[in-house]
Protein backbone atom coordinates (compact mmCIF):
# COMPACT_ATOMS: atom_id res chain seq x y z
CA UNK A 1 0.00 0.00 0.00
CA UNK A 2 1.55 3.85 -1.04
CA UNK A 3 2.27 5.48 1.65
CA UNK A 4 1.06 3.10 3.97
CA UNK A 5 3.53 0.28 6.34
CA UNK A 6 2.64 -2.21 8.48
CA UNK A 7 4.30 -2.64 12.04
CA UNK A 8 3.45 -5.06 15.08
CA UNK A 9 1.14 -6.06 12.66
CA UNK A 10 -1.45 -3.25 12.19
CA UNK A 11 -1.52 -0.55 9.31
CA UNK A 12 -0.01 2.88 9.70
CA UNK A 13 -1.05 5.63 7.48
CA UNK A 14 1.74 8.22 6.80
CA UNK A 15 0.83 11.55 6.16
CA UNK A 16 1.31 11.45 2.32
CA UNK A 17 -1.19 8.88 1.93
CA UNK A 18 -4.43 10.35 0.27
CA UNK A 19 -7.06 9.71 3.18
CA UNK A 20 -4.74 11.31 5.58
CA UNK A 21 -4.46 14.32 3.05
CA UNK A 22 -8.42 14.73 2.42
CA UNK A 23 -8.97 14.86 6.19
CA UNK A 24 -5.67 17.98 6.64
CA UNK A 25 -7.89 19.43 3.42
CA UNK A 26 -11.46 18.91 4.74
CA UNK A 27 -11.41 19.27 8.59
CA UNK A 28 -9.85 21.30 11.19
CA UNK A 29 -6.40 20.64 12.12
CA UNK A 30 -5.94 18.99 15.52
CA UNK A 31 -4.96 22.00 18.07
CA UNK A 32 -2.62 19.47 20.81
CA UNK A 33 0.41 18.32 18.94
CA UNK A 34 -2.16 15.51 17.09
CA UNK A 35 -0.67 16.08 13.72
CA UNK A 36 1.24 13.15 13.67
CA UNK A 37 1.67 9.58 15.54
CA UNK A 38 4.48 10.17 18.30
CA UNK A 39 7.61 7.26 18.49
CA UNK A 40 7.24 6.68 22.13
CA UNK A 41 3.96 4.64 21.07
CA UNK A 42 6.61 2.11 19.63
CA UNK A 43 8.76 1.63 23.06
CA UNK A 44 4.86 0.68 24.86
CA UNK A 45 4.22 -1.59 21.53
CA UNK A 46 7.71 -3.17 21.85
CA UNK A 47 7.29 -3.62 25.62
CA UNK A 48 3.60 -5.22 25.60
CA UNK A 49 4.69 -7.70 22.60
CA UNK A 50 7.59 -8.86 25.86
CA UNK A 51 4.83 -8.10 28.82
CA UNK A 52 1.80 -9.02 26.99
CA UNK A 53 -1.61 -8.10 28.69
CA UNK A 54 -4.70 -11.28 29.27
CA UNK A 55 -6.61 -11.60 25.85
CA UNK A 56 -9.76 -9.22 25.65
CA UNK A 57 -8.17 -6.80 28.69
CA UNK A 58 -9.72 -4.00 29.15
CA UNK A 59 -7.89 -0.81 27.97
CA UNK A 60 -7.78 2.46 28.10
CA UNK A 61 -5.11 4.96 26.11
CA UNK A 62 -5.05 8.47 27.39
CA UNK A 63 -3.74 11.32 24.82
CA UNK A 64 -4.22 9.02 21.97
CA UNK A 65 -3.54 11.12 19.23
CA UNK A 66 -4.16 8.80 15.92
CA UNK A 67 -5.10 6.16 17.91
CA UNK A 68 -1.56 3.98 17.39
CA UNK A 69 -1.30 1.80 21.04
CA UNK A 70 -5.02 1.65 20.90
CA UNK A 71 -5.32 0.16 17.05
CA UNK A 72 -2.54 -1.94 18.52
CA UNK A 73 -3.87 -3.46 21.13
CA UNK A 74 -7.28 -4.33 19.86
CA UNK A 75 -5.63 -6.29 16.98
CA UNK A 76 -3.00 -7.77 18.82
CA UNK A 77 -5.07 -8.81 21.99
CA UNK A 78 -8.05 -8.84 20.77
CA UNK A 79 -8.87 -5.87 23.70
CA UNK A 80 -11.61 -4.12 24.54
CA UNK A 81 -10.01 -0.46 23.85
CA UNK A 82 -11.01 2.79 24.99
CA UNK A 83 -9.22 5.97 23.43
CA UNK A 84 -8.95 9.33 24.86
CA UNK A 85 -7.68 12.63 23.98
CA UNK A 86 -8.94 16.18 24.85
CA UNK A 87 -8.70 16.88 20.81
CA UNK A 88 -11.99 15.99 19.33
CA UNK A 89 -10.69 17.03 15.69
CA UNK A 90 -7.66 13.96 16.20
CA UNK A 91 -11.01 11.75 15.72
CA UNK A 92 -11.08 11.28 12.04
CA UNK A 93 -7.96 10.29 12.04
CA UNK A 94 -7.61 7.55 14.50
CA UNK A 95 -11.26 6.10 12.71
CA UNK A 96 -9.42 5.66 9.73
CA UNK A 97 -6.79 3.81 11.30
CA UNK A 98 -9.69 1.62 13.47
CA UNK A 99 -11.15 0.89 9.92
CA UNK A 100 -8.12 -0.19 8.10
CA UNK A 101 -7.08 -2.44 10.81
CA UNK A 102 -10.85 -3.91 11.32
CA UNK A 103 -10.67 -3.40 14.87
CA UNK A 104 -13.41 -1.52 16.91
CA UNK A 105 -12.64 1.46 19.63
CA UNK A 106 -14.56 3.55 21.64
CA UNK A 107 -13.31 7.06 21.88
CA UNK A 108 -13.92 10.08 24.33
CA UNK A 109 -12.97 13.32 24.49
CA UNK A 110 -11.68 14.73 27.48
CA UNK A 111 -8.94 16.97 29.44
CA UNK A 112 -7.29 14.58 31.78
CA UNK A 113 -8.66 15.91 34.82
CA UNK A 114 -11.75 15.02 33.88
CA UNK A 115 -11.79 11.62 33.88
CA UNK A 116 -13.99 10.24 35.98
CA UNK A 117 -13.14 6.95 38.68
CA UNK A 118 -16.04 5.64 37.04
CA UNK A 119 -14.99 5.70 33.53
CA UNK A 120 -11.34 3.78 35.07
CA UNK A 121 -13.12 1.61 36.83
CA UNK A 122 -12.59 -1.76 34.90
CA UNK A 123 -9.99 -0.61 32.97
CA UNK A 124 -7.62 -3.15 33.36
CA UNK A 125 -4.28 -1.57 31.70
CA UNK A 126 -4.07 2.35 30.85
CA UNK A 127 -1.20 3.21 28.32
CA UNK A 128 0.41 6.49 27.19
CA UNK A 129 2.89 8.00 24.87
CA UNK A 130 4.44 11.47 24.82
CA UNK A 131 2.04 12.86 26.80
CA UNK A 132 3.71 14.70 29.71
CA UNK A 133 5.63 17.21 27.66
CA UNK A 134 4.62 20.52 29.87
CA UNK A 135 5.14 21.11 33.51
CA UNK A 136 1.17 21.82 33.72
CA UNK A 137 0.71 18.25 32.84
CA UNK A 138 2.49 16.58 35.30
CA UNK A 139 -0.84 17.16 38.44
CA UNK A 140 -3.42 16.03 36.40
CA UNK A 141 -1.70 12.94 35.38
CA UNK A 142 -0.33 12.13 38.99
CA UNK A 143 -4.04 12.65 39.77
CA UNK A 144 -5.22 10.31 37.10
CA UNK A 145 -2.71 7.23 38.27
CA UNK A 146 -3.90 7.52 41.43
CA UNK A 147 -7.57 7.60 40.41
CA UNK A 148 -6.92 4.51 37.97
CA UNK A 149 -5.50 2.71 40.81
CA UNK A 150 -8.48 3.06 43.42
CA UNK A 151 -10.66 2.60 40.52
CA UNK A 152 -8.98 -0.86 40.04
CA UNK A 153 -6.49 -0.63 37.13
CA UNK A 154 -3.70 -3.14 37.66
CA UNK A 155 -0.71 -1.17 35.69
CA UNK A 156 -0.13 2.50 34.35
CA UNK A 157 2.37 2.57 31.36
CA UNK A 158 3.51 5.72 29.94
CA UNK A 159 6.01 6.66 27.46
CA UNK A 160 8.53 9.40 27.05
CA UNK A 161 11.78 10.50 25.78
CA UNK A 162 12.98 11.47 28.83
CA UNK A 163 11.81 15.12 29.01
CA UNK A 164 11.65 17.20 32.49
CA UNK A 165 8.02 17.14 33.05
CA UNK A 166 8.04 13.35 32.77
CA UNK A 167 10.31 12.98 34.88
CA UNK A 168 8.87 15.21 37.68
CA UNK A 169 5.69 12.81 36.95
CA UNK A 170 7.88 9.67 37.61
CA UNK A 171 9.45 10.89 40.98
CA UNK A 172 6.32 11.81 42.17
CA UNK A 173 5.00 8.22 41.82
CA UNK A 174 7.60 6.54 42.86
CA UNK A 175 7.60 8.35 46.56
CA UNK A 176 3.56 6.97 46.67
CA UNK A 177 2.90 4.06 44.27
CA UNK A 178 4.64 0.93 43.12
CA UNK A 179 6.76 2.44 40.74
CA UNK A 180 9.44 1.71 38.54
CA UNK A 181 10.99 3.69 35.60
CA UNK A 182 12.89 1.28 33.15
CA UNK A 183 14.82 2.52 29.68
CA UNK A 184 13.72 0.84 26.54
CA UNK A 185 15.08 0.58 23.42
CA UNK A 186 13.38 -0.56 20.24
CA UNK A 187 15.14 -0.47 16.76
CA UNK A 188 11.74 -1.53 14.75
CA UNK A 189 10.22 0.13 13.17
CA UNK A 190 12.84 2.45 13.42
CA UNK A 191 15.46 3.20 16.55
CA UNK A 192 13.31 5.01 19.53
CA UNK A 193 14.83 4.87 22.49
CA UNK A 194 13.95 6.62 25.87
CA UNK A 195 11.72 5.55 29.47
CA UNK A 196 8.67 3.93 30.49
CA UNK A 197 7.26 4.48 33.74
CA UNK A 198 5.39 1.80 35.13
CA UNK A 199 3.26 1.88 37.97
CA UNK A 200 1.16 -0.74 39.55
Amino acid sequence: MKHAKEIYGIFLLKRKHRLIKRIDKNLPAPSIHGHKHWDSSYLIMDYLNHHSPHKKSRIMEIGCGWGLLSTYCASRFNAKVTALDADENILPYLKIHAMLNDVKIKTKIKQFEKISRAELKDQQLILGSDICFWNELVDPLYQLIAKSLKAGSQQVIIADPGRPPFLKLAKRCQKKFKTKVIDWETFYPKHVYGSLLIVK
